[in-house]
């Protein structure tokens, strides 16, 4: 048995931790089962957002009409846009690799626990005082084990060749990113909804927005399940159930985009004292620590924000504890997210529908909503829907939450998560100086509503 002072289990955000305690001298072992880098670089975010910038080339050609532009697009080479793709991701594990110290031991292998700190992997048993896991999330399987339906996990790199037609299954932010994407690239694209909303978790006012642009645009059935499919070597023949009635869709390819679970397979938890919840995540304390001393989680695979930033900001802090001797127990700033698709969507902080669930009393607030017109930069756009919500708490101008919808969102919003991080005052957004007449101007105007609405209460 080798012992280490700390082992690592999962290559992706946990492996920067690996790096740094290699570097500050400890001794390390990062298990890795796969290829290093995780969900993030190999098949989920950077990846489909390379691919979100050839689907933003195709669609500002397909668009250019309603800037008096007459334009068509002759061909789209899909097959050489995925083999870019496929071409990027075969770096990213030599990438990480080469950032690896000398004193870093990389095991390629599953690892499973034999005890609480005991693993085994490739036959051979590792040691530790400090266990970390990060094996993340995985993709939540298809109902039709024996049809060669997809996950998200099938798209970078792409499994097989690139379809002509595409049935989309999931109403959440994967499921929509990657219509957007196929929609865009020309391939026949049918997003299969169960409920009545896309985006669902968003604010409502801001996923009722969407749901309206975005099915302008890719065909979505809502209200609709699968009741049977098949396969007959090329396409898939599937029987839908919407709204009460049967109708029939055949495609080439066929999608499940329905949430992700715990990566905890083959790790071998029944062998120890660690505990895992109803929904198979691993609950930890403040500090990041399993139920078992010594053994920590972070990540997706500890269920709290399942974002890669805040996987980052995970390791870094359980880096500092092990490292540095940090006391403090984690306290997480305001953590953001963003739906990289067409409309482009953006948020932080609670919405409106869950103000009861927080214990806010509506009175205790105001919520305001603007569209972004008084900026001429949006104005060049020629859209009419974008528009930024705002929660803001009475007493003290604290904003609670911000929900954007409209291009660049995902920039946009940092304004706002800057003064939310220093000191959490709407009225300093009012204080700025903006470039005239960029696209920030429209956010000063829906801060002077609120900060109106508020000193008139």
């Amino acid at each position: 048995m080798k012992t280490y002072d700390i082992i690592v289990i999962g290559g992706g955000r946990a492996a920067s931790l690996a790096i740094k305690a290699a570097k500050a001298g400890k001794s390390v072992a990062l298990i890795e089962k796969d290829r290093l880098g995780g969900t993030c670089p190999n098949n989920g975010c950077v990846p489909s957002k390379l691919m979100i910038g050839y689907a933003e080339a195709a669609k500002k050609i397909s668009e250019a009409s309603r800037h008096c532009v007459n334009a068509t697009i002759d061909s789209i080479d899909k097959d050489q846009i995925f083999a870019n793709i496929e071409r990027w991701i075969k770096g990213v594990d030599p990438r990480y690799a080469s950032r690896f110290p000398e004193n870093l031991d990389l095991y390629r292998g599953t690892g499973s626990f034999v005890s609480n700190k005991v693993l085994e992997v490739n036959g051979e048993q590792l040691t530790a005082e400090t266990v970390v896991i990060g094996t993340g999330a995985i993709p939540r399987p298809t109902p039709f084990p024996d049809l060669p339906a997809w996950t998200s996990d099938d798209i970078f790199p792409l499994k097989g060749k690139v379809p002509n037609s595409i049935a989309i299954v999931g109403g959440g932010f994967i499921a929509c990113e990657l219509a957007n994407v196929f929609h865009s690239l020309g391939i026949e694209t049918t997003m299969l909804v169960r409920g009545s909303a896309l985006l669902p978790a968003e604010d409502h006012t801001i996923s009722g927005i969407f749901k309206e642009e975005f099915s302008k645009h890719v065909p979505t059935k809502f209200n609709t399940t699968i009741e049977s499919a098949t396969h007959d070597g090329s396409s898939f023949q599937l029987s839908l159930l919407e709204d009460g009635q049967t109708t029939n869709l055949e495609v080439d390819a066929l999608l499940y985009a329905t949430g992700r679970i715990p990566n905890t397979t083959d790790l071998g938890l029944e062998n120890t004292d660690i505990e895992v919840n109803e929904r198979g995540f691993l609950p930890t304390d403040p500090y990041f620590q399993t139920s078992v001393e010594g053994v920590y989680a972070i990540g997706d695979i500890a269920g709290r924000y399942q974002l890669q930033h805040a996987g980052v900001f995970e390791a870094d802090y359980l880096a500092k504890r092990l490292l540095e001797g940090e006391t403090e127990p984690c306290h997480f700033p305001p953590m953001p997210h963003a739906v990289f698709t067409d409309p482009e969507v953006a948020a932080v902080g609670i919405t409106e529908q869950d103000l009861e669930k927080n214990n806010i009393s509506p009175s205790d607030v105001v919520v305001v909503e603007c569209n972004w017109k008084s900026s001429a930069r949006m104005l060049s756009w020629r859209i009419e829907y974008p528009r930024t919500k705002l929660i803001v708490r009475k007493s003290d101008y604290a904003i609670l939450g911000c929900h954007m919808i409209g291009p660049e969102s995902s920039t946009m919003i940092h304004q706002v998560l800057a003064v939310m991080h220093l000191d959490n005052d709407i009225r300093k957004i009012i204080d700025m100086i903006y470039i005239h007449p960029a696209l920030p101007e429209a956010l000063q105007e829906i801060v002077e509503m609120a900060v109106e609405k508020i000193e008139k209460a």
